[in-house]
């Protein structure tokens, strides 16, 4: 009888052991998933980072020329006073003299400039859908429209777009950037397994007309979702004008 109890003792023992490293082995894999995860989210930090200073590159630079071609029209509009003497100019279209002309002079357009991102998982996405982008970061000269997600072309010239987008779950979703219903690029994100996030991202140098409509628009979709958070902006869309 007392052989049967310790038997019994060591079973019992045996299975709470058991037990025991189930539970150790979930939290392990959970804890494997979770460091998959935050490594996933400073991947995804760290090229919204380097989006951030591609832009800010490309704004420089376009200032650096609009700068420059501030100069030219200042040389060019001394060199016609100087030639023209005793001549008004004036500021509207008047007629001078009688002929009906007047000397016309070239306005250089205000830049244009904007980044706008989701602040939270978007559901509700549906093919041919444009997907709205509600808060900015920049939206210089206000060419972009925050309630219907369209960037409405201010001036001639050429542009740069990039956009993003994010899934969570093993779903795609395509989204391509459009310019007056022709799509120009596209992105996907369609991540390999639940809880995994992937990121789509696509950009394009555009030359573009003063008002032309310029969107991103859902296609091609598996799921209704794309994920982002307050302060983790994966689905973004910018624009701006290079010169």
């Amino acid at each position: 009888m007392e052989h049967t109890n310790d038997s019994n003792g060591l079973y019992d023992m045996a299975k709470e052991m058991a037990l025991k490293i189930k539970l150790l082995e979930e939290r392990v894999s959970q804890a494997l998933k979770l460091e998959a995860k935050v490594s996933r989210m400073e991947e995804l930090e760290n090229r919204v980072v380097e989006q951030g200073r591609i832009i800010k590159q490309l704004l420089d630079h376009a200032k650096r020329c609009e700068a420059t071609d501030l100069k030219v029209t200042e040389s060019n509009a001394i060199s016609v006073s100087e030639n023209v003497t005793a001549t008004p100019i004036v500021k509207n279209n008047n007629n001078l003299n009688g002929s009906g002309r007047g000397i016309r002079r070239d306005v250089i357009p205000d830049h244009a400039a904007f980044t706008a991102y989701i602040d939270h998982s978007l559901t509700g996405i549906f093919n041919e859908m444009i997907i709205r982008f509600p808060t900015t970061l920049l939206n210089d000269g206000n060419a972009y429209n925050i309630h219907t997600g369209i960037f409405t072309v201010p001036t001639d010239g050429t542009y740069l777009f990039i956009f993003s987008i994010v899934r969570f779950h093993p779903t795609q979703l395509v989204a391509k950037l459009v310019v007056d219903n022709s799509g120009k690029v596209d992105a996907i994100a369609d991540p390999a397994h639940d809880g995994n996030e992937h990121q789509g991202t696509n950009a394009a140098i555009l030359r573009l007309q003063k008002g032309q409509s310029v969107w991103v628009e859902a296609y091609h979709v598996e799921a209704e979702t794309l994920f982002s958070l307050p302060n983790e902006r994966y689905c973004t869309f910018s624009g701006v004008l290079l010169y």
